[in-house]
């Protein structure tokens, strides 16, 4: 599943970048370019990610207010 999630302010996006990887026990950063409709951005995680896991960061992403466009499945 590929998250798009607007964050304006670039300090705001490095502490969620790092309260995200505090969920994840395996990741790996990325800096994504702009490909299959993705659109450029300065942070990437990526990771195998529970069903527990990924419902923490959707509420973390809830909580928080942010804008998010969510592509794929967990399946992928």
């Amino acid at each position: 599943m590929i998250y798009t999630i607007q964050i304006h302010s670039k300090e705001e996006r490095l502490r969620f970048a790092a309260d995200v990887q505090k969920i994840l026990p395996l990741f790996t950063e990325y800096i994504p370019g702009q490909r299959q409709g993705i659109y450029k951005v300065d942070i990437g995680i990526k990771a195998e990610v529970s069903k527990k896991e990924l419902a923490t960061i959707d509420a973390l992403i809830e909580r928080r207010g942010y804008q998010c466009s969510k592509r794929g499945s967990l399946q992928e």
